[in-house]
């Protein structure tokens, strides 16, 4: 599948939700757009400064059985042929490692392919994984601006930044991709409950300058989200984009690309379970075979 193409899992706002099975939907073009993976209802907004294609890049994958969604957000530096190979590789990478849990993995391949190119742009990313079953969350970094979580029970948003390690450990940990091939990259797991919510942004958000030079920043990010904790995803997202222009005292995002995705934590597809994930396997099997 082509890494720009529009799988099941992209979705009109109201569409009727549906268990799909999608390989990688992605890409570094604009898109305004609801978003449906198995346990997970969202919106993904992705503008590049200077229109066409950007630096932002955006995936969105489901394994073959159907029980792991994984989520992708990548700010490569340039643009053009730099974030070609860039998006290129999250797209191989993410269908070699579909069914792995550990997103780290992701991340210490794609950083090994990097690296090894001369030319390789700096490139930060947030990897999350979302197993529905356990209703299991995980978040890894590479040099990318922390998720924020949303906790239903606590009515609070809060940042989720990697975790902390002192010492020669935290010397090569969570690094940008592209900087040294012997990065490592920690996980951060998280148990969430049904109407939790997650959203992951790009420095484009955070880094908006206003007329004085002062970066719309975490904290206006953090009260914008508790203000608007009670709002629907589209409208949240929404609020995100509008406030970032208001910054900026500006008509269009001109300053950066700007990408977020905001999803929430909904009930699993019926039937989700062991006897789900063994019949798509065996199924997808069969059909590979039929196929070839």
């Amino acid at each position: 599948m082509a890494s720009e193409s529009v799988s099941p899992a992209v979705s009109a706002v109201h569409s009727v939700p549906e268990f799909v099975c999608a390989e990688i939907w992605g890409g570094n073009r604009p898109i305004d757009a609801a978003v449906e993976l198995p346990g997970l209802r969202g919106w993904v907004f992705s503008q590049p400064c200077e229109g066409g294609r950007g630096g932002d890049i955006h995936y969105l994958s489901i394994c073959s059985s159907g029980l792991i969604a994984r989520m992708c957000l990548a700010d490569v530096a340039g643009h053009g042929p730099s974030v070609a190979l860039v998006g290129g590789e999250i797209h191989r990478l993410l269908r070699r490692y579909m069914n792995n849990f550990d997103e780290r993995r992701v991340l210490a391949a794609l950083n090994e392919r990097l690296a090894a190119e001369s030319d390789a742009p700096m490139t930060t990313a947030v990897t999350a994984s979302y197993f529905p079953p356990l209703r299991s969350l995980s978040l890894s970094y590479a040099g990318h601006p922390p998720a924020w979580v949303y906790r239903r029970g606590a009515d609070h948003w809060l940042p989720m930044p990697p975790p902390v390690r002192a010492g020669d450990d935290a010397r090569l940990l969570d690094l940008p991709l592209a900087i040294d091939a012997q990065t490592s990259f920690s996980r951060r797991k998280l148990r969430v409950g049904i109407g939790d919510r997650l959203l992951l942004v790009t420095d484009g958000v955070l880094e908006a300058p206003g007329p004085d030079g002062e970066l719309y920043g975490e904290t206006r990010l953090t009260e914008l989200l508790e203000r608007n904790r009670h709002v629907d995803v589209h409208a949240l997202a929404r609020a995100i984009v509008d406030a970032v222009l208001a910054h900026t005292h500006t008509a269009t995002l001109s300053h950066d690309d700007v990408t977020l995705l905001l999803v929430e934590i909904v009930r699993g597809p019926r039937g989700l379970g062991m006897w789900e994930l063994v019949k798509n396997r065996v199924l997808g099997r069969r059909r590979r075979r039929e196929d070839a």
